[in-house]
């Protein structure tokens, strides 16, 4: 673990940045003083990202917008290597039942949801206890393997390391305990809490939209007009199991944030916060789904950036805004209290943005403008007058866009069963689009003029583009072998598709590899089907 924890200093030093070392005592707990250097590295690694879209300038080129991205995909691949850390570490430390907590001396628990066999013990004892009886629920409950539940342990352990995750993770388990019930984590390609009749709330009748008073904040209002449901018995949260494995954990999916314009989506453990957060609102019959209250105060009405920034799902459903509102910034117990204590900046509304159109811009200018600074609500009315005669996505917007999706598959690691089934997949329809998108723009390359790797990768489907980018990162072992009957069936597109890369004016350079590649799994079959016979 010595020498990776070195690996991941030199990449973030790479990058410029400089963990800041916290003194550990050397009659600390070995796991423990290992947990206190993954956790600072982590960090490091956030508040670099965070600090970084701090920087972000909307009126930036295409190449400079790149290049700054690109540094965000590069400090988030670190943080996949760290997580693949954490993992190992949360299983050394489950094995002892232990936990880490950054700084013990913040653990402030409220009396009223400590369980009645744990009233009385040391305050990091009540915390250890809720975390594992918490584990159990889950365990119990779920059928998880080992590597499912290892992942799901370290997402909480990262949780349990600050006060409001301290919070959550015990008030979570009070309820189920205290309630008997079930939390139940489903395998879902997202974070996601699903809504139980049980645990809705209704607006009361007693409050109308004749009962605000201007000084009636959306706090206020929800608080005052909100009847409790009965709570939920069972509540269901999606879980993406292999978030950390996939392009998941490479998103540069952004949310507005008040003053400072953007912030990062944030880590998985962050994204599952947000959604037990949901699930602990279930179980209270708390969770205001549909709550038209909300969105009747003046508060609302007469506010652009609200309207913008927690939208009504219809003209027939006002959806889930008001528990987004609620579950993000409103609650004293909400995503931001996490968000700010593990170094990210706050988050406000239910929207987001990549970047690849002029939705990460209008979220700048609204995410500034919601600190309702004069200053930041004037430049975001110069940013829409100047928008009006401005197409939502331009062609650089498309470009980069694209450029960053190939950088992200850089990034990827993949094997040979990898490979061979993105090879498997490859459809007719794309080859068709690839050959339409290359004949179009062949029209405008002049004769013998090569193209490089990313103008071509720009302009093929982005299945294809991958499939290349895996071939070119990663090439054939000489022990990999493919089955001849598996070669026949993919032989044919993948000799169509070299024929396309051919005719794209792709340098001689790269397309060798790509027929490199070709020939190996040629050979390597034909090698396994002769030991076969």
């Amino acid at each position: 673990m010595k020498e990776r924890f070195a690996a991941v200093s030199r990449q973030l030093n790479e990058l410029g940045i400089q963990p800041q070392s916290k003194f550990v005592a050397e009659r600390e707990d070995k796991l423990i003083q290992h947990a206190t250097q993954l956790d600072q590295l982590q960090h490091a690694a956030y508040e670099a990202i965070e600090e970084h879209y701090s920087q972000f300038n909307p009126a930036a080129s295409k190449e400079e917008h790149f290049h700054f991205f690109k540094k965000i995909l590069r400090i988030k691949n670190v943080l996949r290597e760290l997580q693949n850390l954490h993992n190992d570490l949360t299983q050394k430390l489950g094995e002892r039942s232990m936990i880490y907590i950054q700084d013990e001396q913040k653990i402030n628990l409220n009396d009223k949801i400590i369980l009645p066999e744990l009233k009385g013990k040391e305050p990091k004892e009540i915390v250890r206890a809720n975390f594992y009886q918490l584990l159990e629920n889950i365990t119990r409950n779920n059928s998880l393997n080992s590597a499912e539940t290892n992942y799901i342990t370290s997402l909480l352990m990262q949780l349990v390391s600050r006060p409001a995750g301290i919070k959550l993770i015990v008030k979570l388990n009070y309820l189920l305990a205290s309630k008997d019930a079930q939390l139940i984590l489903k395998p879902s390609k997202n974070f996601e809490c699903s809504m139980t009749a049980e645990g809705l709330a209704s607006a009361s009748p007693e409050f109308t939209s004749k009962s605000f008073s201007p000084e009636d904040d959306f706090k206020t209002i929800l608080k005052k007009a909100t009847i409790r449901g009965r709570g939920a018995q069972r509540v269901r949260v999606g879980i993406d199991f292999n978030y950390n494995n996939s392009i998941s954990a490479l998103n540069l999916e952004t949310y507005a944030s008040t003053g400072n314009g953007l912030t990062d989506s944030g880590p998985a453990f962050v994204l599952m916060g947000h959604e037990l957060i949901h699930a602990m609102h279930n179980l209270l019959g708390k969770a205001r789904h549909n709550f038209s209250l909300f969105f009747q105060g003046n508060n609302y009405q007469d506010d652009p950036l609200m309207n913008a920034l927690y939208p009504t799902s219809s003209l027939y459903s006002y959806g889930s805004a008001a528990e987004e509102y609620w579950t993000i910034e409103g609650a004293v117990l909400c995503e931001n209290s996490i968000r700010n204590e593990h170094g990210f900046f706050r988050r406000t509304g239910h929207i987001s943005a990549e970047p690849g159109s002029r939705a990460i811009r209008d979220l700048y200018y609204i995410g500034l403008a919601r600190s309702y600074d004069l200053l930041h609500l004037e430049r975001l009315q110069t940013y829409i007058q100047n928008q009006e005669e401005i197409d939502d996505i331009s062609k650089d917007d498309l470009a980069l866009e694209k450029l960053l999706q190939c950088e992200k598959y850089k990034l990827m690691h993949y094997s040979f069963t990898d490979i061979i089934s993105m090879c498997q997949f490859i459809s007719p329809l794309q080859l068709r689009r690839m050959e339409r998108v290359i004949k179009s723009v062949s029209r405008e390359k002049m004769e013998n003029e090569e193209r490089d790797l990313e103008q071509v990768l720009a302009i093929i489907p982005p299945k294809i583009a991958q499939l290349f980018v895996a071939v070119t990162t990663r090439g054939i072992a000489a022990d990999e072998k493919i089955d001849s009957e598996e070669l026949e069936a993919i032989l044919p597109s993948i000799k169509r598709m070299e024929e396309l890369l051919k005719e794209s004016g792709l340098s001689h350079r790269n397309l060798k590899v790509f027929s490199n590649f070709i020939e190996a799994i040629e050979q390597s079959a034909t090698h396994s089907a002769l030991k076969n016979n």
